[in-house]
């Protein structure tokens, strides 16, 4: 593989914001740590338009979704409720808020880290759709209380890569913020909520949850539609598996036949 060093446009090299950083996010293969190196090979995966000028800091190599992954799950939302506004709740660097983008009218991306944040509202310019993003410095249980939305995404941090040194993730002991703990929140905002969790996640917490939590009676009618609590969708890309996604209130509709057999962009 050729590495060229002309990845970057110059006013992205020179945009006075990336200066004022306290992180490096924009890296070639030489100044990438070592634990990174495999995901640069992966860089037009995570990003298509990675070489217009993506901007990522270290946890966001291994913490972003995947572009095909993240369209996939945006489309599944849209098609299940039409919402005008979704709330990206851990917004990282910004793969759903602008996939979401391309449908809603509004997405509000929140996150607490400004490195990461200014990453997000750079690479949603990068893609043309920053004037629909409403991007939040601060943490989403601080801002909950007040949102409202058709619909809330949640990529809660998984600890990094070490959660597949397990062979089952105990979704209730993710840290800092449990699956009980963000879904509670979450519904109390609206009960089409998703949730996007490892590959080997405890399934059987995801689908007991939602029948746990009521926080009153009309999110629990809504809950209980079609007699489905949730849908399981197993993300697929590049010929593995990536993900878990769970879709609850009205997104817990399939829209396709068969989700395992999807494979959102395989091997060329």
């Amino acid at each position: 593989m050729r590495y060229g060093f002309h990845l970057f446009p110059r006013f992205i090299l020179t945009d006075p914001l990336k200066s004022q950083l306290d992180e490096t996010v924009v890296y070639t293969p030489k100044t990438l740590p070592a634990y990174l190196k495999k995901y640069w090979k992966q860089r037009y995966f995570l990003f298509s338009k990675f070489s217009e000028g993506i901007w990522l800091n270290e946890q966001s190599w291994y913490s972003v979704t995947p572009e095909s992954v993240a369209q996939n799950i945006a489309e599944h939302i849209c098609n299940s409720c039409q919402p005008s506004v979704i709330v990206d709740a851990f917004c990282g660097a910004g793969g759903n808020s602008i996939q979401f983008a391309h449908y809603v009218d509004k997405v509000i991306a929140i996150d607490s880290n400004p490195v990461t944040l200014a990453c997000a509202r750079h690479n949603a310019e990068v893609y043309g759709v920053r004037d629909k993003i409403e991007f939040i410095e601060g943490d989403f249980f601080e801002y909950a209380s007040g949102l409202k939305a058709d619909a809330v995404f949640l990529s809660p941090p998984w600890g990094g890569p070490s959660y597949l040194e397990e062979e089952i993730f105990d979704l209730n002991a993710m840290e800092p913020y449990n699956l009980r703990t963000i879904l509670q929140t979450s519904f109390r905002i609206t009960p089409n909520v998703a949730v996007y969790v490892p590959r080997n996640s405890n399934i059987v917490q995801l689908r007991e949850v939602a029948s746990d939590i009521v926080p009153n009676e009309e999110i629990s009618e809504c809950l209980q539609t079609d007699n489905s609590t949730c849908l399981l969708t197993y993300l697929h890309a590049k010929g593995k598996c990536r993900a878990i996604c769970a879709y609850y209130g009205d997104l817990a509709i399939p829209t396709s036949d068969d989700y395992e057999e999807i494979d959102l962009q395989k091997d060329s």
